[in-house]
């Protein structure tokens, strides 16, 4: 396991898509705040008052609003969706998980040592977002909004967040080596998964209620906790039910890929 660990750094040290990755997210961060910064000069300079308006509300965002749109809407998740679904189906079409299994290692072992790697490259680009975040909006807005309620609120919605997206990756390795296949994965893992479940599972919700159900299943989604967490505030309930939801889809997605990866044919 410990040679599986290392042969699997190693790859992810050498990988282009997660640095191609790395250097996208920090690139889209700067377009978000330099679209931003634009939309305000643009109507500081109009008499229309519709525009007024709207320049009103953006000189009311910070830096934890940024934050929300980079992780709530998945707008800089994306570029970490396409890393893993090319790290681990690159795996299956150059047939490196041939060589592995073939040198008798453990078919679970192979496949822990994938997930493990793939979660701490994901993870680490879902830092490098939340970080280019902050201190380009340090740069953006100075330090005014730097209180010490502003480090709680970030600390708690960036910790929650990580939570939510080691169960989100989870979910796309086990797609990933479920579709083998690298139109198919990242197809269903961006647009399936990260763009339309949401809204499906909420239209699904809305059905149910017009049934007379009083219950709702995509509360108990990723995406939907994703989306959901308030950036100040967390209620203890919403940490809690969150926090089941996130471990319960990592370990659901972690033994689902084991049991897959031990009895297809490779």
């Amino acid at each position: 396991m410990i040679n599986l660990l290392h042969s699997e750094l190693y790859k992810l040290r050498k990988s282009k898509s997660y640095k191609v990755a790395a250097v996208l997210s920090v690139l889209f961060v700067l377009f978000t705040y330099a679209l931003f910064g634009i939309m305000q000069n643009m109507g500081t300079g109009s008499g229309n008052p519709g525009t007024m308006e709207i320049v009103q509300k953006l000189s009311g965002i910070g830096i934890m609003d940024i934050m929300k749109q980079m992780f709530a809407n998945c707008n800089a998740i994306i570029f970490a969706t396409i890393f893993m679904c090319i790290f681990v189906i690159n795996d299956y079409s150059s047939g490196a998980i041939k060589n592995f299994v073939g040198k008798g290692y453990r078919r679970e072992e192979v496949y822990l040592a994938k997930f493990f790697v793939t979660e701490l490259g994901a993870v680490t680009l879902y830092l490098l977002v939340a970080v280019s975040v902050l201190v380009v909006g340090i740069a953006y807005f100075g330090t005014e909004q730097l209180t010490g309620a502003f480090w709680t609120d970030f600390g708690n919605y960036l910790t929650m967040q990580i939570l939510y997206l080691t169960g989100y990756t989870a979910i796309n390795v086990f797609v990933c080596a479920m579709a083998r296949n690298m139109a198919s994965g990242v197809l269903i893992s961006v647009l399936g998964i990260m763009m339309f479940s949401g809204p499906i599972l909420n239209g699904l919700d809305y059905f149910l209620g017009f049934l007379g159900a009083d219950f709702g299943i995509s509360q108990y989604w990723i995406m939907s906790v994703i989306s959901n967490c308030p950036v100040a505030d967390i209620p203890s309930g919403f940490i809690v039910q969150s926090g089941i939801v996130a471990g319960g889809w990592l370990v659901a997605a972690m033994t689902g890929g084991m049991i897959l990866f031990s009895k297809r044919d490779i």
